[in-house]
């Protein structure tokens, strides 16, 4: 019992440990682009600016990390899968 107690609890701790880094990626690919757009870009020479600008429009789009069909994985998304396992769980426990 102790061993599925602690295997359990790695699992819910791993399995959030990836939604909050995929969601830390979704928020800070954001942040380049800003990043970018306040820094000097405009003293560069024509042909930086020109690269730097193309970088600014690559970050108007998240980077997001997928997981298949269910779409972005972001902590909202782990919350969700975990939600409906209980539901299937619970749906498939035999009640007594």
């Amino acid at each position: 019992m102790i061993f599925w107690a602690f295997y359990f609890t790695v699992l819910m701790t791993q399995l959030f440990l990836i939604g909050w880094t995929c969601n830390e990626i979704k928020i800070q690919s954001g942040a380049i682009g800003n990043a970018l757009f306040q820094s000097n870009w405009y003293l560069l020479n024509h042909e930086t600016q020109k690269l730097v600008q193309m970088v600014i429009l690559r970050t108007r789009r998240d980077l997001t990390m997928s997981i298949g069909f269910f779409g972005a994985m972001t902590t909202d998304s782990v919350i969700l899968v975990l939600k409906g396992a209980y539901s299937y769980i619970n749906l498939m426990n035999p009640r007594n």
